[in-house]
């Protein structure tokens, strides 16, 4: 229901949740396999409203990110990679929560930027949407466009990056089983949020859902 009101949060919030009742491998892929469906609904609602130039660059700065996130995944020690993806959770909720301002006159270089760390961090834990978020609010981006935008960036990458974890061979049968488990939770949160997206305060809204990043991001940490 969060990642349909707000274009982002799925991920942040599952993986956290995921990695306390199995390994990070195969969390990771399957946040990304079930974040695929979420994210093609989301796109046929948001597409008018979508900038592909924008969704491009961040596109092309995170497909070399991808292939490092995969690296990192797949040899990195499973209590460390909860650790690291606890951290990336809190993190991100911190820093989206302080709103950096003073938007670049020069956006691509930027993009870039934020999508090469993005490309990075969905493959290696699933959540893409730190860097790209952040880069958006801090250009001062019309909120609706910016929902709009991450979604197609969103189910672009996490596409993507299922198929180089594929290759490193961390998205067997057993994440497209677990996939279609955990399906009817996510089509009853899209119809949840698709229902309540007009009638909730999207400024408290957006308070409460970073809130729970940042328990989710300490939950993650602690996790034994």
């Amino acid at each position: 229901m969060i990642g349909t009101l707000t274009g982002f949060g799925y991920a942040l919030l599952a993986t956290p949740l995921l990695i306390w009742v199995m390994p990070p491998r195969i969390a990771v892929p399957l946040v990304l396999f079930s974040s695929i469906v979420l994210l093609a609904l989301l796109t046929v609602e948001a597409f008018s409203e979508m900038q592909g130039k924008k969704i491009v660059r961040w596109a092309l700065g995170a497909l070399p990110g991808m292939l490092v996130g995969g690296y990192v995944l797949s040899r990195m020690p499973e209590d460390t990679m909860r650790s690291l993806i606890g951290a990336i959770t809190l993190l991100g909720a911190i820093l989206l929560w302080l709103r950096p301002t003073q938007p670049w006159r020069r956006e691509w270089p930027g993009a870039l930027a934020a999508g090469l760390l993005s490309g990075v961090l969905a493959s290696a834990s699933g959540m893409s949407g730190p860097p790209v978020i952040l880069f958006g609010i801090k250009q001062q981006w019309d909120h609706r466009a910016l929902r709009a935008t991450l979604i197609g960036y969103f189910a672009i990458v996490h596409l993507l990056a299922l198929f180089v974890l594929g290759g490193f061979g961390l998205a067997g049968g057993e994440v497209f089983i677990r996939g279609g488990a955990v399906m009817p939770g996510v089509l009853l949160g899209f119809a949840l949020g698709m229902k309540w997206r007009s009638r909730v305060d999207q400024a408290l809204f957006r308070s409460i859902a970073l809130g729970l990043l940042c328990a989710m991001g300490g939950i993650a940490l602690i996790a034994p």
